[in-house]
């Protein structure tokens, strides 16, 4: 090969790296977007009427219309566009301002709710509106940053968040439990075919935190450690020491608001495990052991909102193929499964089983699943 030809290609690679971060730079601010979850919050506690349930109506109403409107984007980086944003620290960057950002609509929700003077319909728009961003942001970003289990930083601030949603003992469940036992008896977070989502939440809620007691006693009984000092119990009092911290602030009535947008922040996320593994099975093989994990046992959506305004946890097959791929560069599978609609719609139909079972029992039909 000549010089000149290998300067030639020199040159294009070059104007191609160029060329694919400047393009990056525009597709990754998109990200931001997630922060309009807190905004809504904020624009929810400062009105009142009809104007303080914009945010809810925002998101279960307006998301999903735009969503059936606008086709799914599914595209996924090439391999050098991989590379790049792997290690962008920009990425890192959107989910650590979070955090403070979620403690601050949390003191100004507190604040708020304890005006005397709110009515009940006031009242019930910024309880549920703190619900989401518990279950958005304190659930989902600290699920993400929880996958990190080898960075300190951002394991502590996975605590902080999930502290916020009574949620300390996902982290554990979560990596140990359910991505090892998805789709099998073994993992109370998978939904069977017909299961009812009220009884199957408290089964998962209530069972997984039970079973992290096992979980992390089993782990520090393999790595030779001992066994009191079970992190469960720092799990189970940081919640405590919060809703104590909020009671001496604010008083039982705030506390016991604070309480149920965090019983509805659950939900949520037990709605998302809920439909993202529904009726999807792994096989167990003559060996006794069930197939691997692959791409056909999640529930996929790649409507751009969703993915979005939820760091990409609706491409979930390739989530749960490598649990610590950073949220920014997880893959569209062909493979996998596509629910009927975006995330925020699955969520409302799972609040109604006689709505969602037909819609995804049909589902499971027509990719062939029994």
């Amino acid at each position: 090969m000549s010089h000149e030809v290998e300067l030639y290609l020199h040159q294009q690679f070059k104007y191609t790296i160029k060329h694919q971060k400047r393009f990056q730079t525009m597709g990754k601010i998109k990200y931001f977007a997630a922060y309009i979850i807190p905004l809504l919050a904020l624009i929810t506690f400062n009105t009142t009427g009809i104007y303080a349930y914009f945010g809810i109506i925002f998101l279960y109403v307006l998301v999903p219309i735009i969503e059936q409107v606008f086709p799914p984007d599914s595209y996924n980086f090439i391999e050098t566009e991989k590379e790049l944003a792997k290690d962008d620290f920009f990425y890192d960057l959107v989910l650590y301002l979070m955090v403070p950002i979620h403690v601050f609509v949390i003191y100004y929700f507190l604040a708020s709710i304890s005006d005397p003077t709110l009515t009940t319909s006031d009242t019930i728009a910024r309880v549920f509106m703190m619900g989401n961003v518990l279950g958005i942001i304190g659930i989902n970003v600290g699920h993400e940053l929880g996958h990190k289990t080898r960075n300190p930083l951002k394991q502590f601030f996975a605590q902080v968040l999930l502290t916020t949603a009574m949620q300390n003992h996902f982290v554990p469940y979560h990596n140990g439990g359910h991505h090892k036992d998805i789709g099998t008896p073994e993992d109370l977070t998978s939904a069977k075919k017909g299961d009812n989502f009220y009884l199957f939440a408290i089964k998962s809620q209530i069972g997984g935190y039970f079973k992290t007691w096992k979980l992390e006693t089993a782990r520090l009984k393999s790595q030779g450690r001992n066994t009191t000092f079970n992190p469960m119990i720092l799990y189970t009092l940081l919640p405590l020491f919060l809703f104590a911290v909020i009671y001496s602030l604010f008083g039982a009535y705030v506390t016991g608001c604070y309480f149920v947008a965090s019983v509805y922040g659950i939900a949520i996320l037990e709605a998302q495990n809920y439909f993202a593994h529904y009726g999807l099975r792994r096989k167990k093989q003559s060996n006794g052991r069930y197939e691997r994990v692959n791409a056909r046992h999640s529930w996929n959506s790649d409507h751009i909102i969703g993915r979005v305004l939820l760091f990409e946890l609706t491409r979930h097959s390739d989530h749960h193929h490598m649990g610590a791929k950073p949220y920014q560069i997880l893959e569209s599978k062909e493979e996998s499964p596509m629910l009927p609609y975006g995330y925020p719609m699955m969520l409302m139909l799972s609040f109604f089983p006689f709505l969602f079972r037909p819609v995804m029992n049909k589902q499971l039909e027509f990719y062939g699943i029994s």
